[in-house]
């Protein structure tokens, strides 16, 4: 197998390298993961209180993961100490949660027979990761099926696999509390060992990447005929109607296109604005994004660093253009700062449609493309015009409205003002390509669970 080069994306050099994990050597974790017994055995309390020692161990190594991530994939510090923040939130919430999840559940009883489903480890869980939330989407994915008994073979993205060794550091101080040896194991690659991975006698990969990874997922899995969780991106709409809090609309649109560079599945990609508040929504718009402040991601003072990686930055600036040959107009910004390094100015752009990719593809980047409609019904079709559907929002002073418009629209989440993260508990998927499964919440959890009906008939 071959190295990985990990390119620091402040300054374009080598940050360092890393070896491929062979093919035997996978085959080796395999076996072990398929051997060890021990953690599926314990109750899941007894895994809770384990996992549980992770938080504490997040907090000591806040400082030295939010440095990585700032070197590694161009994370602000200040981001990404916020990163480990959430993460640490959200595996207390797991470990509160998932043993309720868990418990037997009685469907029907009588004097003559008992029903009972119960929810039963899958066995080996291949979790695949990507680059852009390193430690929170890797933690949100491993530690389900980790509580529900299964053991996981992790692979982080080959773009920040430093801050993955460092988070398997921790799994690996998980070892003094009781957590067996092979529950937990870490391969190191790119596509290549991803897809031996995948074609590896497992029972579940769980994946959060592109439309294209998804796919070949489906399709390397076909001969075991595993399952799969896939959590595939979006292209997230936000209709903003005139009667909303058009400064917090503004506000927070503006930090949900442009948070992590805009590399985040959940951000607002498109906007669709009422026509009376369209031009003060566009000026305030260009307001708010001239406030951010981009540099040096290791400078406390700094908001946007820049992009992870090479390509996602081409392809911020050829949607971009694109978008302008065919009559789009930048009103402020969606330019490439420096000579070194991948940092851009965000983008405000008007004059769009669907006719452009930067409406209809994931941009993956910190611009704001904004089209006006007269009528919410031409909103919403606007909105449900795509292949994605993982979020959306709706902003508004009626709330009423809000909810009936969220209801019809095309997206695994919708939230009315408001527009971000994920909630603990609450279910977290894509309709249409962007993605197949739950994942967050009780259906989420008992995705990686053997589900089997107990049938007791009394007399």
């Amino acid at each position: 197998m071959g190295k990985i080069k990990s390119i620091n994306p402040a300054n374009e050099e080598i940050y360092g390298e890393l070896k491929e994990t062979s093919f035997s050597e996978i085959d080796k974790i395999v076996r072990k993961a398929k051997e060890e017994k021990k953690w599926a055995g314990k109750s899941s309390e007894e895994r809770m209180e384990i996992v549980g020692n992770l938080i504490s161990l997040l907090e000591k190594s806040k400082e030295e993961l939010s440095k990585i991530m700032a070197l590694e994939i161009g994370k602000a510090i200040k981001a990404g100490r916020h990163e480990v923040e959430i993460a640490m939130k959200r595996v207390e919430a797991f470990c509160k949660k998932i043993p309720k999840f868990l418990e037997d559940e009685v469907i029907f009883e009588d004097d003559i027979e008992k029903n009972i489903v119960r929810f039963e480890p899958l066995g080996v869980v291949s979790v695949i990761s990507p680059w852009n939330a390193p430690v929170f989407v890797s933690l949100a994915n491993i530690i389900p099926p980790l509580l529900c008994g299964n053991n996981v073979i992790w692979k982080p993205s080959e773009y920040s696999s430093f801050t993955g060794l460092k988070l398997a550091e921790l799994f690996n101080e998980l070892k003094k509390f009781g957590l067996p040896e092979n529950a937990f194991q870490i391969v190191i690659g790119g596509k290549v060992v991803g897809k031996k991975l995948v074609e590896s006698d497992i029972d579940l990969v769980a994946l959060t990447g592109s439309i294209m990874a998804g796919k070949e997922v489906v399709k390397n899995s076909s001969e075991k005929l595993h399952k799969f969780v896939l959590e595939l991106g979006g292209k997230d709409p936000a209709i903003v109607l005139e009667d909303c809090d058009l400064e917090k609309a503004v506000r927070e649109i503006v930090k949900s296109a442009t948070m992590y560079t805009g590399q985040v599945c959940f951000g607002v990609e498109r906007v669709y604005c009422a026509r009376k508040i369209y031009d003060e929504f566009v000026e305030k718009c260009v307001e708010e994004t001239k406030k951010i402040i981009i540099g040096n991601p290791l400078d406390e003072k700094t908001d946007m660093g820049p992009f992870a990686v090479k390509f996602q930055m081409e392809k911020y600036i050829s949607h971009i253009e694109e978008a302008i040959q065919k009559g789009a107009k930048l009103v402020y910004g969606g330019d490439k700062l420096k000579e070194k390094g991948y940092f851009v100015n965000p983008g405000v752009m008007v004059n769009v449609n669907h006719g452009m990719k930067i409406m209809k593809e994931e941009t993956f980047g910190p611009v704001i493309p904004i089209m006006s409609f007269d009528k919410i019904e031409e909103a919403i079709k606007l909105a449900n015009d795509s292949d994605y559907g993982l979020t959306a929002s709706v902003w508004t002073s009626d709330l009423r409205k809000g909810e009936e418009i969220a209801k019809r629209i095309e997206a695994g989440t919708v939230e009315v003002n408001r527009h971000g993260m994920s909630k603990a508990g609450c279910p977290w998927g894509g309709y249409k390509m962007s993605g197949i499964g739950r994942i967050y919440s009780k259906e989420g959890v008992r995705e990686f669970t053997n589900i089997k009906h107990v049938w007791v008939v009394k007399k």
